[in-house]
This record gives C-alpha cells, sequence and structure tokens, in this order.
C-alpha cells in the first residue's frame, strides 16, 4: 500500500505541474477512524493535548481556521493569525503540541479545518480560494493561481512543513465553487496531503468535487448530522454520491452552545450510539463517525452537566467523557 501511495503521489506531481518536493507521504485513513474536532486547541495546554494522546482516538481535526483578504491565516480560537506575510507567526507551543500528537498516541492522521463563512458573516476563506484560484486574475496583494508561487499553495505549505498536517478539511457552508475546491484537491496532491470534505447540504456540489479528485487525495466525507444537517440520513448521501471514499458521520455532543439539554440535534453517548447503530444497519461499510467537538467536551464537564441533567450523561472530567465517546463509537460500528 506504502509503495502505491508513492507511485500516486509521484505521477500527481507531473500531472499537476508542480516540481517534485520532499514532503513526506500523509498518513492514510484509519482502518477504524475515529475522529474528534478539536476546536479550543490552540494554542491548548499539555494536559488536554496527553488526554487526547491516550484517548482512543485515530484522527484529529484541529478547528477552525479562517483565511482573510490579505492571504493570512486565522485561527478561530485565538482570532489572530498563524500565518502572515505567508510564514509562521503562531503560537510555537501549539507547533510543539500538535508534532507530538502521533508519538506513543492512539492518533495516526492530523487534519486542519478550514471553515468559511455562516450566513451574514464578511467573505471569508472559501470566498477567497474561489477569487485567488484562477491565474489569470488579479487581486492585489495575492499572487493568484495554486503554482508553487501563490498565496494558497503557500498556506498549504507553511500547514505541512509546520504541523506535519496529513489533510485540509473543507467545511464550506456558503460559497460553493466546486471548481476551486477542486483545485485545492491538487494542492494537497502536490504536497503529498490528502483533502477531507465536510458537508451537511448540498449532493450536487460535493459530488462535483468527488467525480473530479482522485481517491486517492480527496479520501474521506465527514457528514455533519447536527444542527443544519439534523435531518440527515447516510443511506442518503451512499445513494446520492455513490462515492469510493468512506462517509463518516460527525455528532455533536452535550455541552454544545453552552447547554447540557439536546440542542440543535447535540446528543448524549447513549442517544449517539443508538443513531450511530442505525447509520450503521443502513450503511453497513461504515468504518468510522466523528465527535464535535473537543472545547464542547469541556463546557460539559465545566457546566456539571451530570449532575445538572441527568439524561445528558455521566461524565464528570474530559478524560471519562472522551473514553465513554470511543467507546460509544467502537460500539455502534
Amino acid at each position: 500500500m506504502k509503495t502505491l501511495f508513492l507511485v500516486f503521489f509521484s505521477a500527481a506531481f507531473s500531472n499537476f505541474g508542480f516540481a517534485q518536493q520532499n514532503y513526506a507521504p500523509a498518513s492514510p485513513l484509519p482502518v477504524k477512524n475515529l475522529a474528534i474536532f478539536g476546536r479550543g486547541l490552540y494554542p491548548g495546554n499539555d494536559t488536554t493535548y496527553r488526554l487526547l494522546k491516550h484517548s482512543g482516538f485515530t484522527t484529529l481535526l484541529l478547528s477552525s481556521f479562517y483565511i482573510h483578504a490579505d492571504g493570512d491565516l486565522y485561527s478561530g480560537d485565538s482570532h489572530q493569525p498563524i500565518i502572515h506575510n505567508g510564514k509562521w507567526v503562531g503560537d510555537p507551543s501549539y507547533v510543539r503540541r500538535v508534532l507530538d500528537l502521533k508519538k506513543k498516541s492512539s492518533i495516526s492522521r492530523i487534519e486542519i479545518l478550514l471553515e468559511g463563512r455562516w450566513y451574514g458573516q464578511p467573505p471569508n476563506t472559501f470566498d477567497f480560494i474561489r477569487d485567488w484560484y484562477d491565474p489569470s486574475k488579479t487581486v492585489p496583494g495575492i499572487v493568484t493561481g495554486i503554482g508553487k508561487q501563490s498565496t494558497l499553495y503557500n498556506i498549504c505549505k507553511v500547514l505541512k512543513e509546520v504541523l506535519n498536517a496529513d489533510a485540509f478539511c473543507i467545511d464550506d457552508e456558503s460559497v460553493y465553487d466546486s471548481p476551486s475546491i477542486i483545485a485545492m484537491g491538487k494542492i494537497a496532491a502536490s504536497l503529498n496531503m490528502h483533502m477531507t470534505l465536510c458537508p451537511f447540504k448540498g449532493y450536487t456540489y460535493w459530488g462535483e468535487i468527488l467525480k473530479s479528485s482522485n481517491v486517492n487525495v480527496v479520501d474521506a466525507l465527514y457528514l455533519q448530522c447536527y444542527d443544519g444537517g439534523i435531518k440527515n440520513e447516510i443511506k442518503d448521501w451512499v445513494q446520492a454520491l455513490k462515492t469510493k471514499q468512506p462517509i463518516y458521520p460527525i455528532f455533536m455532543v452535550r455541552g454544545s452552545f453552552n447547554t447540557c439539554d439536546s440542542y440543535k440535534g447535540s446528543k448524549s453517548a447513549t442517544e449517539i450510539e443508538t443513531q450511530l447503530k442505525e447509520f450503521k444497519r443502513d450503511y453497513p461499510e461504515i468504518t468510522g463517525a466523528a465527535i464535535w467537538q473537543m472545547e464542547d467536551l469541556k463546557n460539559f464537564v465545566k457546566m456539571g452537566c451530570a449532575v445538572k441533567e441527568p439524561t445528558s450523561g455521566t461524565a464528570k472530567t474530559v478524560a471519562d467523557f472522551l473514553s465513554q465517546l470511543n467507546k460509544t463509537l467502537k460500539s455502534g460500528l
């Protein structure tokens, strides 16, 4: 498998017109992918990262990051740039923690969640990816296109070099411009990275990206099953997309939106297990699932949800909550 992976990426450089670089191949998807989204981890603390390393989860999606009009990349946790003028300017302790994640750890894959604007927000991320990927366009202060001198390429390159990221994850909920995201997949291939997709609606848009992307690059979908995607049934997405890539449902825990109650589809560990087993019946090939998000696990504990609202769960520490969720996903699969 490793040999085939290297052969593919060698061909990818030629096909996409990039000179070969000495970038290490990205980690493939775990056979059973138990993923967790990591909002609240920048810059984080050693205790939280240590808990994640021993949590039993296999993939961590670092979130959320936003591209701004000047070409800088911002952390949603601190609202400060981590890439400025094409260089890493983020917290060095964050780099140390992320680079340590895979050492003697259950975590084997690290993804970067690129998030866009919601309704009514100013342009960011996917607006600019759409405006910049075409080299024939001129944008002041931006090197357009996807070549190795381009602004978009450099953002991804820095994430690869500094954080050793294996993939970036596309959470587009507003722009829906498939040619520009297909182009981002080409950047991923040139850097020996993967790209994953994070839909909550829009079969046509996501299907167009899949049809025009190599399965060795765009290698998975994380399906939002809460908030705007609360009514999503995995069987409908499997039928609509007919994709070779695995589809992993994302579940939102109680503690989200600062409430112990079920809100916008947030669920207790027991409720997650029930729904995952239903998805398994409809999609027997399912090989993983994801939890949104680490910050909400902390909120659950901080608010004392186990006492305040017993039906929400029993976890009284973050370590307990991680363990319960890990067992829940394994049981459901």
